[in-house]
């Protein structure tokens, strides 16, 4: 199917990205590459201050790739008290308040759905 003018500059979907399947497979610079040209596709200038954005969101992405390995190995559930007493894996936690972070700063970025214009209705694929 032949998109519309207008819509010539969707290639394709998105794949998922690798290191969600393969965390140990996490690029620093190239996740830095893709950002970068995420901001120069939605707004067609990055402001200098943007790198200090961008490197607080690499950093609180490998925050969340190292709690997701972590939780691979040692599970969900953790034994403490030598044993006597399960919770919940502490990495859990810290995933979680990664995570938060890393919608705030790509919110912050113009780069997440909420930052985005109001969808068009005129650009529906018919």
């Amino acid at each position: 199917m032949k998109l519309p003018a207008k819509l010539q500059f969707i290639e394709k979907r998105p794949e998922t990205a690798p290191w969600l399947s393969h965390p140990q497979s996490w690029n620093r610079t190239e996740f830095v590459e893709q950002i970068d040209d995420a901001l120069w596709a939605g707004h067609g200038q990055a402001h200098p201050i943007y790198r200090h954005l961008i490197g607080m969101l690499v950093t609180q992405v490998e925050i969340y790739v190292q709690c997701w390995l972590a939780l691979q190995t040692e599970g969900l559930v953790c034994s403490f008290n030598s044993g006597q007493t399960a919770g919940k894996n502490p990495y859990l936690a810290i995933a979680d308040k990664a995570l938060g972070r890393v919608a705030a700063l790509l919110g912050g970025l113009g780069l997440s759905p909420k930052a985005w214009p109001p969808s068009r209705p005129d650009w529906q694929i018919r």
